[in-house]
């Protein structure tokens, strides 16, 4: 099979389901749709196209598998409220007979002990709800400059006596300037459909995605600007009822068009320490409240620091006065 056959028959198995594929936000799995790394959250929460090289972001984009990754090794950590706790953690492979990238990951959410009660509110016991995704990822040239990449996704969700489970795929096309300084990708995510349902057939949440990140030839400064959800036109939630009752307006085309973009920078202190920013506007959106003091609503920031075999990031992001803590760990096997 020529190299690229694999992603042939990923683009066409993802086709399928295509048209059927949720747009709206009303989907299942909406886990799927958190950063999986430090990186991701500083960044304002999605980056598909930064330069960095980054397990943590290829976890999402497959496209950005590079063979520089072999034998890397990715841990993440996000604790929120309640107990509830995300983690992810991926590794890198490069096989090179065949000049592909292989990587895989899971994706983890645990949300704590529950008490189970029965209607008159009498204990039951405890339950520990969880849903994970496993997923392995492929990642070759097609021609020079131009990375295709795809991953295979098993989803499970267990919430007590309510279980499903689901396959899904991303298909992902990366192109990196012949000089290194430009970088864009397309990615379309969670294609695929519920095999077992909690009680009726529910939606992925479908989503296609555009990435071009440009550093700057003579600083040591990189940005990025990222849109999502590009299948539908209005991204935000808009309750009438409540938006009339709180005196709000809905949506206007440049607020919509605005809604779609994430932006970030990436400012390099030496080789060995960066700085991450970014900004995500449909968050700000969502969150802002009306004669509320809304703080850093979508803003988020993150650092990295480079250690010999070792790289540690730390991200954030502001949720009204709240602000959210991701932690990322990668390690080399191999010294390079």
């Amino acid at each position: 099979m020529p190299k690229q056959g694999f992603f042939i028959i990923a683009l066409f198995f993802s086709s399928i389901h295509l048209l059927a594929q949720n747009a709206g936000g009303n989907a299942t799995y909406n886990f799927l749709t958190l950063p999986y790394s430090a990186k991701a959250s500083s960044l304002g929460g999605m980056n598909i196209s930064s330069m960095g090289k980054d397990l943590g972001l290829a976890m999402f984009n497959p496209a950005l598998l590079d063979s520089s990754m072999d034998g890397n090794l990715h841990l993440s950590i996000r604790p929120y409220y309640a107990n509830i706790q995300q983690y992810d953690f991926s590794g890198a492979h490069y096989w090179t007979k065949k000049k592909w990238v292989i990587g895989w990951g899971v994706h983890y959410m645990d949300y704590g002990i529950i008490k189970m009660t029965d209607v008159a509110g009498n204990e039951m016991g405890n339950l520990r709800p969880n849903d994970y995704m496993a997923q392995l990822s492929l990642s070759t040239y097609y021609i020079r400059n131009v990375q295709l990449g795809t991953s295979l996704k098993w989803i499970q969700s267990n919430y007590g006596i309510y279980k499903s489970n689901a396959l899904a795929i991303d298909v992902a096309l990366r192109y990196t300037s012949s000089n290194e300084l430009n970088q864009a990708s397309i990615l379309l995510t969670n294609l695929g459909g519920q095999i077992k349902t909690y009680t009726n057939q529910e939606e992925l949440p479908f989503n296609l995605i555009a990435g071009w990140s440009i550093k700057l030839e003579k600083a040591p400064i990189q940005f990025s600007v990222t849109a999502q959800r590009l299948s539908v036109w209005n991204n935000s939630y808009y309750d009438v009822n409540f938006a009339n009752q709180e005196g709000n307006k809905a949506p206007g085309s440049m607020q919509n068009v605005f809604n779609h973009l994430i932006v970030g920078a990436e400012a390099y202190m030496g080789s060995q320490v960066d700085l991450n920013f970014g900004y995500n506007f449909i968050r700000r959106f969502d969150l802002n409240v009306q004669n509320q003091q809304n703080w850093f609503n979508g803003f988020s920031a993150g650092l990295g620091i480079k250690l010999p075999r070792t790289k540690i990031q730390y991200g954030n992001a502001f949720f009204q006065r709240n602000l959210y803590h991701h932690f990322s760990v990668f390690y080399s096997l191999k010294n390079k």
